[in-house]
């Protein structure tokens, strides 16, 4: 007698471990599920960047620049260009704001991100032409509202505190006279 409920206690403990093993096994395939939709969301996103700045072409800084100070300027390749370059930058943003929400630390890098690429005039009018349809929302907030003068403030305040004879070179650069 006493080795039957032995055994039926010895029975019980083994089908609780089967269970809670099956358990185990049904959670790690629900997180590699997870996984594995997060890094086929993050191999789309880096295709869609990789994309728009192959599109972009070898140098779009000259047309940033421009559609800053003259927006209106821009010839439609211009545009075309500028199109792609806020369009790779939503993508970054999504891709760290879905890191972000998977617990790895990107703030900083997102906290700073959106200032450089969406603070000007001209890239909050394209943003809300745009329309940030199917945004996540955490980057609407941030993109929405970034100041339009953000960018020219800042290069603005970085210029005032310029000395006038703050000018450097490279070490290759400097004559020496003997």
């Amino acid at each position: 007698m006493k080795t039957d409920k032995i055994s039926r206690w010895l029975i019980l403990g083994a089908n609780i471990g089967v269970v809670l093993g099956l358990l185990l096994v049904a959670l790690q395939i629900r997180q590699e599920a997870e996984l594995t939709k997060m890094q086929l969301f993050s191999d789309h996103t880096n295709a869609r960047k990789e994309w728009a700045q192959a599109m972009m072409g070898d140098s779009p800084m000259s047309v940033v620049a421009k559609s800053i100070e003259r927006p209106k300027d821009l010839s439609l390749e211009e545009l075309l260009i500028m199109d792609h370059y806020f369009i790779s930058a939503l993508n970054e943003l999504r891709r760290l704001e879905l890191l972000r929400n998977l617990g790895l630390d990107t703030g900083t890098y997102i906290e700073g991100f959106h200032h450089f690429y969406f603070g000007s005039n001209f890239a909050q009018t394209w943003y809300q032409a745009y329309g940030a349809e199917g945004e996540l929302e955490a980057v609407d907030a941030k993109v929405s509202g970034v100041d339009k003068e953000w960018i020219v403030d800042f290069f603005n305040r970085v210029l005032s505190n310029v000395d006038d004879d703050s000018g450097q070179k490279l070490a290759r650069d400097h004559k020496t006279s003997d």
